[in-house]
């Protein structure tokens, strides 16, 4: 991967520069004076506020130790000499996407024949980055290989997007979580649920993953793996130490669950019914739907005889289309996800356009994979937005994605807390 060295010139001097407010109703902000000069001065002809939903014109991005100090028209700032200047020429420059439901990294069956000092997940972490996503919730992993890869980016080992990791997902003997993540995480006995909850907090879980119900990818909703009384004492226990849960539910059952359990979201969804629809929007919680997983499996197929499998996935994605176009419509609040491991890392993307597909419009979208996921992760005060304060997330496009939103899936340039990890010049 091509890293571009930034120059750290200190100069003091006082700039004015006007900032975007965050909200497009306020008045523009009063001028203010910089006590010194940015580390990087990034030029953007178009720049989308995703909060305001406004494409600003001829803005200057002013970014110091990994954060964005301020925003402002090209005309109002003088760019001083000496700084690192990066012309985004014609591209439309957005916030650092956000994935809210990945599995960049799981134990090999044998992993006897691995380097000690390999980090499982690396190349997943490395692809996602460069497609443009900054950030990532990681739900679920075998042998806390999510975890590791979660410090390693962060000690800066190995390149990647920032994670918020679960660690093992937790359900009952034989479910969901226990065929998928090994039995690592599976209680016996109801009581066991809460232990399970401080056990991955202590080995330092960022959010809690649980199984309510329901397979993988299937036409088959599946049944309820886990009372309203079980998840609420996973909810109870979580909340407590200060971390959010996310429930795989397919079924309406296990849906309504979770949901009536005080979960903060609802990952896959398949079969989502109007009254847990009604509720999710109510309360706030979240749907991360996981789409293009199911097309991708399909496009595959596409030139091989028909199978069972196929025609079960291919089921399964007409009934989720089906019941996520109505939650659409009902209102209930979505965040981008994309199950990623079911088909190669990097094109995470094209999440956003089935979602444009099933009702949102193409901002609403962009909101999903950004303020709306960010939200969701309790990352809102830091990224998801090109913000003052906010970190140096910020992804490059061609094209304009509020026009035809698949210009998203090709990234010309990703900077994550301040630094270039891909650009195209």
């Amino acid at each position: 991967m091509t890293r571009m060295l930034l120059h750290r010139a200190r100069i003091g001097l006082f700039m004015g520069i006007s900032l975007i407010a965050a909200d497009a109703a306020r008045p523009a902000p009063e001028q203010v004076l910089l006590s010194k000069a940015p580390h990087v001065v990034i030029q953007a002809r178009r720049l989308l506020d995703v909060r305001a939903g406004i494409v600003r014109r001829d803005q200057i991005v002013l970014v110091d130790d990994g954060k964005i100090t301020a925003i402002g028209p090209r005309k109002a700032i003088k760019v001083p000499t000496g700084v690192k200047l990066i012309d985004l020429g014609d591209a439309f420059a957005l916030p650092g996407l956000i994935d809210a439901h990945t599995h960049l990294a799981w134990k090999p069956a044998d992993s006897s024949q691995r380097s000690s000092n390999e980090v499982i997940g690396a190349d997943a972490a490395r692809a996602t980055l460069l497609a443009g996503f900054t950030t990532v919730r990681n739900l679920g992993s075998t042998g806390r290989t999510d975890l590791l890869l979660r410090d390693a980016i962060r000690e800066g080992r190995v390149p990647g997007p920032r994670m918020v990791a679960a660690g093992a997902g937790i359900g009952i003997r034989g479910g969901t979580c226990d065929r998928v993540f090994g039995g690592e995480a599976v209680a016996s006995l109801p009581a066991d649920l809460a232990r399970l909850v401080e056990r991955l907090f202590t080995e330092g879980a960022d959010v809690i993953k649980v199984c309510a119900g329901g397979g993988v990818i299937s036409s088959d909703p599946g049944t309820a793996e886990l009372a309203i009384e079980q998840l609420g004492a996973v909810v109870a226990a979580a909340h407590r130490l200060g971390r959010k849960v996310a429930a795989h539910a397919q079924g309406a059952d296990a849906i309504a669950n979770a949901v009536a359990a005080g979960v903060d979201s609802i990952e896959h969804g398949t079969f989502i019914d109007e009254a847990s629809a009604r509720k999710m929007r109510e309360r706030r919680i979240y749907l991360v739907p996981t789409l293009y997983r199911m097309d991708w499996i399909i496009e595959q197929g596409a030139t091989k005889p028909p199978s069972s499998r196929t025609d079960d996935i291919a089921r399964a994605r007409a009934a989720a289309h089906d019941h996520v176009r109505r939650a659409i419509q009902a209102g209930v609040p979505i965040a981008l996800g994309t199950d990623s491991s079911v088909y190669p890392d990097g094109l995470n993307a094209r999440e956003i356009a089935v979602l444009v597909r099933l009702g949102l419009s193409p901002l609403e979208a962009i909101r999903a994979a950004t303020i709306h996921a960010a939200q969701l992760l309790g990352l809102e005060s830091e990224v998801g937005a090109l913000e003052p304060g906010k970190r140096a997330d910020l992804v490059a496009v061609q094209g304009d994605p509020l026009r035809d939103v698949r210009a998203v899936e090709q990234v010309d340039f990703v900077m994550k807390d301040g630094e270039v990890v891909k650009s195209s010049k």
